[in-house]
């Protein structure tokens, strides 16, 4: 390939590359058309907040302290869901290795003195049943559900282009 010596073949040459980048960018980032909007964050806020009272309402018939949920919490759960969606895994750990208490950290939570985390993914159209009834029947999920050391929760819920939903919950204590 030689270069261009004129100024208009230049431009032409430049012109080129970005519709290659702008058309084809895409196509190499699987993650790029994977990633929520804030608008995509708002359509979950409902399920979210469906299963924070479906907690608490376990939680009040065990005699147990109410789950405060906050923010902060929320976006590391919600990061947590998004980033299982878009990469197609499911696991407390993400592929590079952090954990929930790496991701908690890194986050900006501190304080806290405990932590754990559900995570669940489903297909259904209405995924809040299945996956509280499943968090339920697990012991190692009940465990923290019902954790009486925990005071506080983040949950996130994200959509794969697919269709399947992810579901993150971060428990925490904070000292009282």
């Amino acid at each position: 390939m030689t270069l261009p010596s004129r100024a208009r073949e230049a431009a032409g040459l430049i012109l080129g590359f970005w519709l290659a980048l702008t058309i084809m960018g895409p196509l190499g980032n699987p993650r790029a058309d994977a990633v929520q909007t804030p608008s995509d964050t708002a359509r979950y806020a409902p399920l979210e907040a469906r299963m924070h009272a479906a907690i608490n309402g376990s939680r009040r018939k065990h005699h147990l302290v109410e789950l405060r949920r906050e923010s902060l919490l929320d976006a590391i759960a919600r990061a947590h869901s998004e980033d299982m969606a878009a990469r197609s895994y499911l696991s407390h750990d993400t592929p590079e290795g952090l954990s929930p208490v790496d991701r908690l950290e890194r986050g900006g939570a501190d304080g806290f003195t405990l932590a754990g985390e559900n995570v669940g993914k489903t297909g259904v159209a209405e995924p809040h049943d299945e996956i509280y009834e499943a968090w339920l029947a697990s012991p190692v999920h009940r465990h923290n559900l019902l954790a009486p050391a925990f005071n506080a929760t983040g949950i996130g819920v994200a959509r794969a282009l697919n269709g399947t939903y992810y579901y993150s919950q971060v428990f925490v204590t904070y000292p009282r």
